[in-house]
């Protein structure tokens, strides 16, 4: 608009509409869209022109043909191309002017003129916004899900290492942690789409990122499920043992292993491969359950099966990690490029 306002165009409105209509993604696609935004309207240019060439300004003439102008406008961006249906509109445009306001063929050089303008207006944001198109961003908003995921995850395992305290304060920390990931898989979601469709050869095979970003939803779960799981426990029964402490440890570990991932999604680092459950862990917890709680108390036998609920589920993410790597190292991902960043 401010373009538009400086330039003192004709008609300058149509500024803005050349932008909205050639804007895509990524600037390749914006500037492809723009070249046949030109072309399509120089062609109705010419063609509006050499038709008030012979007809003139005769609107019985020009009453007739609007209808038929109007039909190639609407079916040719589906049935042609975009090109066309920019000249079908061009054309349109030539003939409606003139049935208002009789000007000659002069309306369709200001269409062009501005058009022109929006076309570049187009591009110059392409190449300052998003010059890598959807790919880059589906990248970079997989990171901050995986990154976001983990961090919860290893909040609510940290939950249970450390019961909550009678004010709350741990229930913040998780609850926020919580948001933090949703808001993270809502952007994943709008990127996923913008990805889905954007015209063009997709780098990356579909199946293969439909499952990194199943991986996502997975983590997110895990995470919720433990959540849930140690909810309203105010019980110190048990809080000190080594259980509790070896579940904080590999839920740092698992959180460690995610962040590694997401880095490497985002062409910021190696592939991480996958990690062994812990096998001390699981000792651990074979002793918890050996010492019968059936015949303690309530309290404590209730945070033995938590326990032991907590590491199947952080074995659930353990497992996922398997599943990733396969789908990850089909990123596109030159090698210098991440050791590059890394050293910066």
């Amino acid at each position: 608009m401010f373009i538009a306002e400086k330039t003192g165009v004709q008609h300058s409105f149509w500024v803005i509409l050349g932008t909205l209509s050639v804007l895509r993604s990524n600037a390749a696609n914006t500037g492809v869209n723009a070249l046949r935004a030109l072309v399509g309207t120089a062609v109705g240019f010419v063609l509006g022109a050499a038709l008030l060439g012979v007809v003139g300004t005769n609107t019985t003439v020009l009453w007739v043909l609007l209808p038929l102008a109007i039909i190639v406008a609407g079916f040719a961006p589906t049935a042609i191309s975009f090109a066309a249906g920019q000249a079908g509109f061009t054309l349109t445009l030539v003939i409606l002017w003139n049935l208002l306001q009789p000007i000659g063929w002069k309306v369709g050089l200001y269409r062009v003129e501005d058009i022109a303008i929006g076309c570049a207006v187009s591009v110059g944001v392409g190449l300052l916004f998003w010059p890598r198109g959807a790919a880059a961003a589906l990248g970079a908003t997989l990171r901050e899900a995986y990154e976001t995921s983990a961090t919860f995850l290893a909040a609510a395992v940290n939950d249970a290492a450390e019961p909550l305290a009678s004010d709350g304060h741990e229930l913040a920390v998780a609850t926020s942690e919580r948001e933090n990931a949703a808001a993270a898989a809502r952007r994943l979601d709008d990127a996923f789409r913008t990805y889905l469709g954007e015209p063009g050869s997709k780098p990356i095979p579909l199946a293969d990122v439909t499952t990194l970003v199943r991986g996502v939803v997975s983590l997110r779960q895990t995470a919720d499920a433990i959540s849930n799981l140690w909810e309203g426990d105010h019980s110190l029964e048990g809080a000190e043992s080594p259980v509790r402490r070896e579940l904080s440890i590999e839920a740092h570990q698992v959180e460690q292993w995610y962040v590694a991932l997401a880095a490497a999604l985002d062409d910021v680092g190696p592939i991480p491969e996958p990690v062994a459950e812990s096998a001390e862990l699981e000792q651990s917890l074979l002793q918890a359950v050996d010492s019968d709680p059936r015949g303690t108390s309530d309290d404590v036998a209730s945070t033995a099966v938590r326990l032991v609920w907590t590491k199947d589920y952080l074995g659930v993410a353990r497992r996922l990690e398997t599943t990733l790597v396969g789908p990850a190292s089909q990123l596109p991902r030159p090698a210098h490029r991440w050791r590059r960043r890394r050293n910066l």
